[in-house]
C-alpha cells in the first residue's frame, strides 16, 4: 500500500473521501480536455486532493511509469484554476503565473515540451524550452511564457547572470516549480539544482515580492522508488512539504529480481594488476604520440 508521511505539518484540502477513486469529471469543465482518459489510477486518485486541492509543497516517490506526470499536470491546473471565473469560465492572462519545470536531461525536457504543447495548447498555455539546444528565446518570450522547461545547469546559469544584468523580471511571476527525476540529480547537477532552489527561495523572501506570486511559490519534486528518498538534502529547502511514497505495487509491469552468484577470483589483486597494466599502456601510447 502507499504510505504518505509528512516531515512537517502541512495544511491540505479536504474531501469527503480523499482515498476514493477520482474521475476526470471531478475537475472544472475547462480542464477535462487535458486528459485523454476518464479515470485517474489509484496513485493519482490518492494524490488528487493534495495536488489539485491544496498549495502545499510535495515530494513524490513512485515507480517509473506509475503516472507521476499526471500529478505534475494536476499541480499545473491548480495554478491555472486562479484564472477560473465563478461560472467556471477560463480567462488566461499569459505570463502572469509561471510554472518552471526542471529535468536532469535535455531529452526529457524536449519530451515534456512536445507532450504539454499538445495537452495544454487548447487552454492557450505558452510553453518555452530553455536549454543549450534552444537559444532563440528573449526577454519577451520569457515574459509571455506560462510554462518554462529547463535543466538545472541552464536555469542556474541564466538566473546567476540575470541577477547581475537585471534580467530576472519574470521571477516575480513564478508560482510553481516542478522538479522531475530528482533521484538522478547527483553531482554536479545536484549542486546546480540546490543553487536554483535556494536562489528562488531567497528572492521570494524579498520585501518587494510580498504581493507577487513568487512569495508563495510551490515546489513539487518527483522521484523513482529508492529506499532513502528522505535523505536527499534538497528537500530540506522546501520548509513545509507533504511526502507521498508508493511502492512497487504501483508499477504497471512487474519486475523480476535475480541474484547471480560467482566463484571468488583466485587472485585478490587481479583487478589492481589489470588496472596497473592499463595505466602503463596508456602512458606508452602518450609517449609514442609525443
Amino acid at each position: 500500500m502507499a504510505r504518505r508521511s509528512s516531515s512537517r505539518p502541512a495544511e491540505m484540502g479536504s474531501l469527503a473521501d480523499p482515498d476514493a477513486p477520482r474521475c476526470v469529471s471531478d475537475l472544472p469543465p475547462p480542464f477535462r480536455s487535458v486528459f485523454g482518459f476518464r479515470y485517474f489510477n489509484s496513485l493519482q486518485s490518492e494524490c488528487f486532493h493534495v495536488c489539485f486541492l491544496s498549495d502545499v509543497n510535495i515530494v513524490i516517490s513512485a515507480p517509473t511509469g506509475s503516472g507521476k506526470t499526471v500529478l505534475f499536470e494536476l499541480c499545473i491546473l491548480r495554478i491555472l484554476s486562479r484564472f477560473l471565473s465563478p461560472d467556471c469560465r477560463f480567462n488566461l492572462c499569459n505570463g502572469t503565473l509561471k510554472t518552471i519545470y526542471i529535468a536532469p536531461t535535455k531529452a526529457l525536457v524536449q519530451e515534456k515540451l512536445r507532450d504539454w504543447n499538445k495537452k495544454l495548447g487548447s487552454l492557450g498555455i505558452k510553453c518555452l524550452e530553455m536549454t543549450g539546444d534552444n537559444e532563440l528565446y528573449n526577454n519577451k518570450s520569457i515574459h509571455d511564457a506560462d510554462l518554462i522547461l529547463t535543466t538545472p545547469e541552464k536555469f542556474d546559469s541564466m538566473s546567476r547572470h540575470g541577477i547581475k544584468d537585471g534580467g530576472l523580471g519574470f521571477f516575480c511571476d513564478i508560482a510553481l516549480v516542478l522538479i522531475d527525476e530528482v533521484h538522478l540529480l547527483n553531482d554536479p547537477r545536484g549542486a546546480a539544482l540546490e543553487a536554483v532552489v535556494s536562489r528562488i527561495k531567497m528572492i521570494s523572501k524579498r520585501s518587494n515580492m510580498k504581493s507577487a506570486p513568487l512569495a508563495n511559490v510551490r515546489f513539487i519534486a518527483a522521484s523513482a522508488t529508492i529506499p532513502n528518498i528522505q535523505d536527499i538534502e534538497i528537500f530540506y529547502l522546501f520548509a513545509v512539504y507533504s511526502f507521498c511514497r508508493f511502492g512497487e505495487e504501483m508499477r504497471p509491469g512487474n519486475l523480476t529480481t535475480e541474484v547471480l552468484g560467482y566463484a571468488p577470483a583466485k587472485n585478490d589483486f587481479l583487478f589492481e594488476r589489470v588496472h596497473l597494466y592499463e595505466n602503463i599502456l596508456n602512458g606508452c601510447e602518450m609517449v609514442e604520440s609525443q
